[in-house]
């Protein structure tokens, strides 16, 4: 384990160099500027977009597409993931983190608008993802087969380990539960869900993600409330030490950033193309509807990523790599001294109004977080064979996603009982294998996602209830869209000078 711990902050070392961080950050200034902010301008539009409820026997809900979406998003990354952050880089990760996901929802909005648009029927359900864009948008089929080669690898591989990694640890920290037993129990429960498909994993993913949030939400109040008198310390930390000032945490900057820009990037899912699938199998009019949609969901992901910083600050129950140790707790510095971090962080934090409860009730919201987030990563990674697999029986691809689904839970399983720095460096070597691509690709196609929010608001100006007609933008090799659309386009060419579908 120790040798694969090796290899992987090795590897890590490379796919996460200063070029990476540079390419996230240019990335997301770029595609906002040229599409002027749209993240900050819609957001009316993205809340109207996001409570449609049009669903199809080939494609989800908008809601649910989102819920998805979100289950993906809003997994430990947004509590565990954020307490490493800080231990590494300091309070001021927190700040960065803030301006990332700013900057991440612009790429949120190409990469889910680009996989509305270049989604096709597989099955009888809407198909869609990165390698869908790539070979039909660009015409990339060798890099498209790579795309999907790293997805399913990432997805089975790497990113589920730490969501089991964690639930294992948590309840471990708050019950003493040993991991194994975790995992098997946990691998039960993910196996009846998964061999459900999609249909069950978007529906147990509506329910069980708004519960998830309110529940963590509620918990970051009580502490709040509780700890208010702290509050104006807190926020002075986070900036003071965003911009090296300070002596408790000066000499961190450097870390603060690039931890920001990692976990804020790990914790969003914003870049990877894990998004995608789930935004491609919605039942909507128009692309650029979806996209607005799906990419709120950074703004959800801010609040919760920033509800795990102040929770730990607050209560001072965290430590730092630079030598901090907090005193919220009389166990922060054996923490500290064994090395542990990362979700005993805020388990800490609840125990401190709850001692003992606390800790269990955090394990919980663990459980919750992890779970819904290991079903959207075996869904991206199904969708991806499918492609792999191309013009294959279906029964063929119904016996492979059968194998695929029996090896998620031995995933799960073993990384369950492994240890955190392994989980985690597994999960973001997957996160930024996928991010290089994925970006690259966006590139090529951002002129695409531009033409494709001018249509929709041009519509919207016209108090229309925007439909997408690719003649009308220029956009070739997307039939699905006349069929989608075959009325509205029919009504709008009969009546051109009538606006099509009024509010």
């Amino acid at each position: 384990m120790e040798n694969l711990g090796t290899i992987i902050n090795v590897l890590n070392g490379y796919v996460w160099s200063t070029a990476m961080l540079v390419f996230v950050v240019v990335s997301g200034v770029y595609f906002s500027i040229r599409l002027r902010f749209t993240q900050v301008r819609n957001l009316r539009d993205m809340v109207r977009n996001l409570v449609s409820n049009q669903s199809s026997e080939s494609g989800i809900s908008t809601f649910s597409s989102f819920w998805t979406t979100m289950a993906a998003r809003v997994g430990v990354g947004n509590i565990a993931g954020v307490a490493v952050a800080v231990y590494m880089g300091g309070p001021g990760t927190i700040f960065w983190m803030w301006v990332t996901s700013i900057l991440l929802a612009a790429i949120s909005f190409a990469e889910c608008s680009l996989g509305q648009l270049y989604k096709l029927r597989v099955d009888g359900e809407y198909r869609g993802g990165a390698y869908y864009c790539a070979e039909i948008g660009l015409g990339w089929g060798w890099f498209s087969k790579l795309f999907a080669m790293v997805t399913v690898i990432g997805m089975l591989f790497g990113m589920p380990g730490i969501q089991a990694n964690m639930i294992g640890e948590g309840l471990n920290h708050s019950l003493g539960i040993p991991p194994l037993l975790t995992g098997v129990v946990g691998a039960i429960l993910l196996g009846i869900i998964i061999l459900g498909g999609i249909k069950r994993i978007s529906s147990f993913a509506a329910v069980l993600v708004p519960i998830k949030v309110g529940i963590f939400l509620l918990l970051t109040a009580i502490v709040l409330i509780a700890n208010y008198d702290r509050i104006p310390t807190m926020f002075s930390w986070i900036f003071s030490s965003a911009f090296n000032q300070g002596s408790v945490f000066g000499g961190m900057m450097g870390s603060a950033i690039a931890m920001g820009i990692r976990r804020s990037t790990f914790a969003s899912g914003a870049g990877m193309g894990e998004e995608t699938p789930a935004a491609a199998a919605a039942e909507t009019a128009h692309p650029a509807g979806q996209g607005l949609a799906n990419s709120f969901g950074i703004y959800m992901d801010i609040i919760i990523c920033t509800c795990s910083g102040l929770m730990i600050l607050v209560t001072d129950c965290f430590n730092t790599a630079s030598g901090y140790i907090g005193s919220g707790s009389s166990q922060m510095a054996a923490l500290a001294a064994s090395g542990k971090n990362g979700i005993v962080f805020p388990q800490e934090a609840v125990g401190t109004l709850m001692p003992g409860l606390g800790e269990f009730v955090m394990g919980v919201v663990v459980i919750l977080f992890a779970f819904t987030t290991i079903l959207s990563y075996y869904y991206q990674a199904e969708t991806g064979m499918a492609y792999l697999l191309g013009k294959a029986s279906e029964s063929k691809r119904k016996n492979v996603y059968l194998v695929m689904k029996i090896m998620v839970l031995l995933v799960y399983i073993y990384f369950s009982t492994t240890t955190s720095s392994v989980a985690w460096g597994a999960a973001d070597l997957a996160c930024g294998m996928m991010v290089w691509l994925n970006v690259l690709m966006l590139w090529f196609l951002f002129p695409k996602v531009v033409a494709i929010l001018n249509d929709y608001e041009e519509q919207r100006k016209a108090d229309q209830v925007p439909f997408f007609d690719p003649d009308k933008v220029g956009i070739s090799n997307v039939e699905l869209w006349k069929e989608i659309n075959k009325d509205k386009i029919a009504a709008a060419k009969a009546s051109p000078k009538v606006a099509v579908a009024k509010k």
